[in-house]
């Protein structure tokens, strides 16, 4: 039993790290974590050479990447939010896994699981990685949201800036309430004379936000990795049967 972990966060010790790897050692598999910031992995250029082959021409390390994909049994990839999207990392990657669809569908049956960490558009992205990997033939098993640190409190003038992301999301600037300040209270004061894109004032009562301080987050990563493992699991006992012909 083979499971792969792979982030699409740049940043050391992310919270979308830490919740991968909370999943793969749930699943009590051999597991293997990788870190696309780490690697070079290119987007798709369309050349269509994939087409007969399944295999991607661009010589990077997608090339033994995907082949460690094939040989997992389940694939878990998480990303932060970039602008309402997966990080150009993860994007990067799921586009060169159109090698894999192409004729033969060589990812059916795979197990997979999504992790989206962000400040408003979580949900949206897991859905949109779940998506994709479902378009390649895997079996979702579970999807992970979370909220993350917003990169406006560690940048340095997050308190005074105006563009800051709570702003971005504000009811006052898009006519629509995303919750940003309810998911953020203990975290953040957004305060009385803040005006969005005009005037920013906000003062930080936590500078980070971790998933590890989070116990439903925290179960719900071993829950998805138990129902990984019990996947497999039942996976293998049906190809047992028919190979036995039982």
């Amino acid at each position: 039993m083979k499971v792969i972990g792979i982030s699409g966060s740049p940043t050391k010790e992310s919270n979308t790290d830490a919740l991968i790897k909370a999943i793969l050692e749930a699943t009590g598999a051999e597991s293997e974590f990788i870190k696309l910031s780490e690697i070079k992995v290119g987007p798709c250029i369309a050349c269509m050479k994939c087409v007969y082959t399944n295999e991607c021409i661009i010589n990077d390390d997608f090339k033994w990447l995907s082949r460690k994909v094939m040989d997992a049994d389940a694939i878990i990839v998480g990303s932060p939010t970039y602008y309402g999207a997966a990080s150009a990392f993860m994007k990067a990657f799921i586009e060169r896994l159109y090698s894999k669809r192409h004729i033969k569908l060589l990812m059916r049956g795979k197990i997979a699981a999504t992790v989206a960490v962000g400040v408003a558009a979580e949900k949206m992205v897991a859905e949109w990685m779940g998506n994709a990997l479902r378009a390649g033939g895997m079996e979702i098993a579970g999807s992970l949201t979370a909220k993350g640190t917003p990169c406006c409190f560690v940048c340095g003038p997050g308190e005074t800036c105006n563009y800051t992301v709570w702003n971005a999301y504000s009811k006052e600037l898009t006519g629509m309430d995303f919750g940003v300040g309810e998911a953020y209270k203990e975290h953040l004061e957004i305060l009385p004379d803040n005006k969005p894109y005009a005037h920013g004032s906000a003062r930080f009562l936590k500078s980070y936000r971790s998933v590890k301080d989070e116990p439903q987050v925290m179960a719900e990563a071993k829950r998805i990795g138990t129902l990984i493992r019990e996947r497999i699991e039942s996976s293998n006992r049906k190809a047992g049967n028919l190979d036995c012909g039982c």
